[in-house]
């Protein structure tokens, strides 16, 4: 029996698109000539639970339609997967949350559930690298500091949600957020302050943001971009920068591309990995990267 294209939808993604969407990519999967099963999301952990399930048992791809947060969780399912002897099951993205930065950074067509469909019928695929801090996985960007500072502003109750309140919240964390202190392995022992560092696999960040306009999927490094700490009122015109992909050459931004990243920060810091809050347990961090951990639909 011809293995089955397991459909994973996020309903909540994109404040509701996702589940417009679904029926439209099921009827192109279908029209495809591919046998679907749907799987829909209803409580926090089932994406990555149902990645791994696919995994395990040899689905012929698993098919996201959500956003980066959905992807990222899924992720880490098909990883948790192969390492219980499951199958490489490739992953096909319908984009359909707000911001779709890991999509931005992949050239099929995320946002044409046709298109997307005759792509996963075709079979072809590609191997893109993940990212990982400590222990947690992520395919677009992990971040310390002033995003971190910015989701922290999101979760309070009655915030808008979406690229527009991101790129708002930010622009009001602008003049209030303080900076940390950090280090890497490869710095002085001295701790200076930073505004943020940003590990990019992918270009965009934010939704709205370039964050590392050079970054490729593939290349087996991450992209390291640090903006150190500087008046509140130099921020606004950098950050503008950033939506452009120009701020790599301003002197308060530093670039560095590797594979391994080890930091120390005065206290065990709380990052975020591809949008989702996390909490280190100690002062040392190591950032890496697993080169082509991921098969993709290309």
């Amino acid at each position: 029996m011809t293995a089955p294209i397991v459909l994973l939808v996020n309903p909540a993604a994109g404040r509701g698109r996702a589940a417009r969407a679904a029926q439209a990519v099921h009827g192109a999967l279908t029209a495809a000539g591919l046998l679907v099963e749907v799987h829909e999301t209803r409580a926090c952990g089932d994406e990555a639970r149902i990645a791994a399930e696919a995994s395990i048992a040899g689905a012929r791809a698993l098919a996201v339609v959500g956003g980066d947060g959905a992807i990222s969780h899924a992720v880490r399912g098909l990883l948790d997967g192969e390492g219980r002897g499951g199958a490489r099951v490739p992953l096909a993205i319908f984009a359909a949350g707000t911001g779709n930065d890991l999509a931005k950074s992949l050239a099929v067509p995320v946002h044409h559930a046709q298109r997307m469909a005759a792509h996963v019928a075709a079979g072809a695929t590609r191997h893109i690298d993940v990212g990982f801090v400590n222990d947690v996985p992520f395919v677009n960007a992990a971040g310390f500091g002033f995003d971190v500072d910015v989701l922290e502003r999101m979760l309070t109750p009655g915030m808008l949600r979406g690229t527009a309140a991101y790129v708002s919240t930010a622009l009001g964390a602008l003049f209030g957020y303080r900076g940390f202190r950090a280090n890497m392995e490869t710095d002085s022992t001295i701790m200076s302050r930073k505004l943020m560092m940003v590990f990019a696999n992918g270009r965009c960040f934010g939704g709205a943001f370039r964050i590392a306009p050079h970054a490729r999927l593939d290349d087996g490094a991450l992209d390291c971009v640090t903006i150190h700490d500087i008046a509140p009122w130099a921020r606004v015109p950098l950050f503008a920068r950033a939506m452009r992909g120009a701020h790599l050459s301003s002197p308060q931004v530093a670039f560095h591309r590797d594979r391994h990243f080890l930091l120390r920060f005065d206290s065990p810091p709380m990052f975020e990995t591809d949008g989702e809050l996390q909490q280190a347990a100690s002062c040392e961090v190591s950032v890496r990267v697993r080169a082509g951990a991921l098969t993709v639909i290309a």
